[in-house]
């Protein structure tokens, strides 16, 4: 089970739910930003159908929502493993233990949800960090007022 600075590809959606106490659409909306962060692509996968009139498969952003029935999730995310062209490069996120041992003999990582929860929590206070320092220029507005009437940084 690799556990250290994993983001990972496919989540194991009521696995992770269970944890968080939260809604599917909510749990979905923090993956969207976790992986705007890390500027990776996720897939969680849920069991059960859609809502109704929802595609069972929906991307959202950098996020893919499917929904596995008729199969269940944890089948759904094997089948997936087993297809990837690298399952060793595949990182599944859940605690479920007969899943995360599915994985393994389909080639496939583990990480724990509160591994992955504490990476992505380290993240996004990572990239908060970051947006707060490109907000900020800097400079006192003594300093701006002085570059802003130098006619060399004038447009036009």
């Amino acid at each position: 089970m690799s556990e250290n600075g994993v983001v990972a590809d496919l989540i194991d959606g009521n696995n992770l739910l269970g944890q968080k106490g939260v809604s599917r659409e909510t749990l979905v909306k923090e993956l969207a930003e976790l992986s705007r962060a890390k500027r990776k692509r996720l897939t969680v996968v849920f069991d059960g159908p859609p809502e109704h009139g929802r595609p069972k498969v929906q991307q959202l952003g950098d996020v893919t929502v499917v929904y596995a029935a008729p199969r269940s999730a944890d089948e759904e995310i094997v089948r997936r493993v087993r297809e990837a062209r690298d399952p060793r490069g595949v990182t599944v996120v859940t605690d479920d233990r007969v899943l995360s041992e599915a994985v393994d003999a389909a080639g496939g990582r583990t990480s724990s949800v509160a591994a992955f929860r504490q990476t992505g929590a380290r993240r996004m206070t990572a990239k908060a960090a970051r947006d707060e320092e490109k907000r900020d220029p800097g400079g006192s507005a003594s300093d701006w007022a002085r570059w802003f009437s130098d006619p060399r940084n004038r447009i036009g």
